[in-house]
Protein backbone atom coordinates (compact mmCIF):
# COMPACT_ATOMS: atom_id res chain seq x y z
CA UNK A 1 0.00 0.00 0.00
CA UNK A 2 1.47 3.35 -0.75
CA UNK A 3 1.53 5.91 2.28
CA UNK A 4 1.88 8.98 2.38
CA UNK A 5 3.40 11.27 5.14
CA UNK A 6 1.12 14.27 6.43
CA UNK A 7 2.01 16.55 9.22
CA UNK A 8 -0.43 19.58 10.78
CA UNK A 9 -0.16 21.46 13.67
CA UNK A 10 -3.27 21.56 16.19
CA UNK A 11 -3.97 24.69 19.30
CA UNK A 12 -4.55 21.61 21.68
CA UNK A 13 -3.91 18.03 22.20
CA UNK A 14 -7.52 17.39 22.08
CA UNK A 15 -8.17 18.35 18.57
CA UNK A 16 -4.88 15.86 17.91
CA UNK A 17 -5.87 13.43 19.52
CA UNK A 18 -9.27 13.14 17.90
CA UNK A 19 -7.61 12.99 14.87
CA UNK A 20 -5.78 10.66 15.61
CA UNK A 21 -8.33 8.44 15.90
CA UNK A 22 -10.11 9.57 12.80
CA UNK A 23 -6.75 8.87 10.44
CA UNK A 24 -6.60 5.54 12.62
CA UNK A 25 -9.93 4.31 11.07
CA UNK A 26 -8.57 5.29 7.36
CA UNK A 27 -5.82 2.71 7.79
CA UNK A 28 -3.33 5.50 9.16
CA UNK A 29 -0.04 4.75 11.31
CA UNK A 30 3.28 5.80 12.28
CA UNK A 31 1.34 8.61 14.41
CA UNK A 32 3.66 11.15 16.12
CA UNK A 33 2.62 13.53 18.43
CA UNK A 34 4.94 16.69 19.76
CA UNK A 35 4.58 19.71 21.89
CA UNK A 36 5.67 22.60 19.26
CA UNK A 37 7.36 24.47 21.53
CA UNK A 38 10.50 22.45 20.45
CA UNK A 39 11.23 20.64 24.15
CA UNK A 40 12.30 17.65 22.66
CA UNK A 41 11.69 15.83 26.24
CA UNK A 42 7.53 15.75 25.26
CA UNK A 43 6.68 14.21 22.60
CA UNK A 44 4.90 10.88 22.24
CA UNK A 45 5.21 8.24 18.99
CA UNK A 46 2.02 5.74 18.45
CA UNK A 47 3.04 3.26 16.18
CA UNK A 48 -0.04 0.60 15.28
CA UNK A 49 -0.08 -2.55 14.52
CA UNK A 50 -1.47 -4.06 11.67
CA UNK A 51 -5.53 -2.96 11.48
CA UNK A 52 -6.88 -4.59 8.41
CA UNK A 53 -8.21 -7.95 9.60
CA UNK A 54 -10.29 -5.85 12.42
CA UNK A 55 -13.86 -4.38 12.44
CA UNK A 56 -13.13 -1.32 14.33
CA UNK A 57 -9.47 0.09 13.26
CA UNK A 58 -9.69 2.62 15.67
CA UNK A 59 -10.20 -0.09 18.59
CA UNK A 60 -7.76 -2.09 17.21
CA UNK A 61 -5.25 0.81 17.25
CA UNK A 62 -5.87 1.94 20.85
CA UNK A 63 -5.38 -2.13 21.85
CA UNK A 64 -2.70 -3.15 20.25
CA UNK A 65 -0.70 0.24 20.09
CA UNK A 66 2.82 1.33 21.95
CA UNK A 67 2.93 4.74 23.21
CA UNK A 68 6.16 6.05 24.04
CA UNK A 69 6.48 8.82 25.95
CA UNK A 70 10.02 10.96 27.94
CA UNK A 71 7.42 12.91 29.43
CA UNK A 72 3.61 12.68 29.99
CA UNK A 73 1.29 15.42 27.68
CA UNK A 74 -1.08 16.41 30.19
CA UNK A 75 -2.42 20.03 30.43
CA UNK A 76 -1.07 20.61 33.66
CA UNK A 77 2.12 20.12 32.49
CA UNK A 78 2.23 22.04 28.89
CA UNK A 79 -0.11 25.42 29.62
CA UNK A 80 -3.15 26.51 27.72
CA UNK A 81 -1.11 28.27 24.87
CA UNK A 82 0.83 25.02 23.84
CA UNK A 83 0.91 24.16 20.03
CA UNK A 84 1.06 20.69 19.39
CA UNK A 85 2.45 18.74 15.79
CA UNK A 86 0.95 15.59 14.99
CA UNK A 87 2.77 13.49 11.63
CA UNK A 88 1.49 10.00 10.43
CA UNK A 89 1.45 8.28 7.08
CA UNK A 90 -2.15 7.90 5.31
CA UNK A 91 -2.59 5.82 2.29
CA UNK A 92 -2.33 7.31 -0.86
CA UNK A 93 -6.20 6.85 -1.82
CA UNK A 94 -7.20 8.65 1.75
CA UNK A 95 -4.71 11.33 1.49
CA UNK A 96 -7.68 13.93 0.48
CA UNK A 97 -9.50 12.86 3.03
CA UNK A 98 -7.28 12.67 6.02
CA UNK A 99 -6.54 16.17 5.15
CA UNK A 100 -10.30 17.61 5.12
CA UNK A 101 -10.00 15.44 8.49
CA UNK A 102 -7.32 17.55 10.21
CA UNK A 103 -8.75 20.57 8.77
CA UNK A 104 -12.37 20.29 10.18
CA UNK A 105 -10.67 19.38 13.09
CA UNK A 106 -9.18 23.04 13.35
CA UNK A 107 -5.53 21.65 12.51
CA UNK A 108 -3.64 23.41 9.45
CA UNK A 109 -1.58 21.18 7.53
CA UNK A 110 1.76 22.11 7.39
Amino acid sequence: MDMQPLQASFATQDQAESVIRKLASLRGDRFRLERASGNANQSSELSSASTADSDNPASSLLSNSRLEASEELTPARLGSSAEFTLSANVPGEATEQARTVILQAGGVIL
